[in-house]
């Protein structure tokens, strides 16, 4: 159904102000999701402060540019999609990049696929949305500290230890050389 020129104005509005209180956004080519996908994605991201909207093309160019984004040339052809996020992104890459995984049509193919994204207004690749997904979350990141802070302290435990056999030891590795 044709839209009028005030339901554009404020679907326009919709967009840029989503846009603007995104941290980052994934555009999606999105070919054939049913509704129970989108909703099923929907309710994932949710617990994440993010969001997935099916957008009207035009529109959503024209909310990237008076947003001062880049413009998104992909957004001329196709059905797309965004998943708008909050202020954590890995969590819900992660997500996204689960669903796109199982996701596939009769023949095996995926339903969508990733275009670009933005990320603080600066655009981003589809390769570095993918690398965004494959970064560890936030409990992940902390849980790796107390490793790191380990073999530091190890390190420095084992110089201290014997101090006059490693000078001796890297003076052997540097005369070496």
């Amino acid at each position: 159904m044709a839209k009028s020129r005030d339901q554009k104005k404020d679907l326009l509005e919709t967009y840029k102000k989503t846009i603007t209180d995104s941290k980052s956004l994934v555009i999606i080519r999105a070919k054939g999701l049913t509704p129970g996908e989108s909703t099923n994605l929907r309710k994932k991201l949710y617990d994440f402060d993010s969001s997935f909207r099916v957008v009207k093309n035009t529109l959503f160019k024209l909310a990237l540019k008076e947003s001062e984004f880049e413009e998104e040339d992909s957004l001329n052809n196709y059905e797309h999609a965004v998943v708008f996020m909050g202020e954590d992104i890995v969590g819900p890459s992660k997500i996204l990049n689960a669903f796109l995984k199982e996701t596939k049509n009769k023949e095996g193919k995926p339903k969508a696929e990733v275009v670009s994204g933005y990320l603080d207004a600066s655009k981003l690749s589809k390769d570095q949305v993918i690398e965004l997904a494959e970064m560890p979350d936030k409990e992940g990141s902390i849980s790796m500290i107390p490793g790191v802070l380990d073999q530091a302290i190890a390190g420095v435990a084992n110089v201290l230890q014997n101090p006059v056999q490693s000078y001796a030891s890297i003076l052997d590795q540097a005369f070496k050389e």
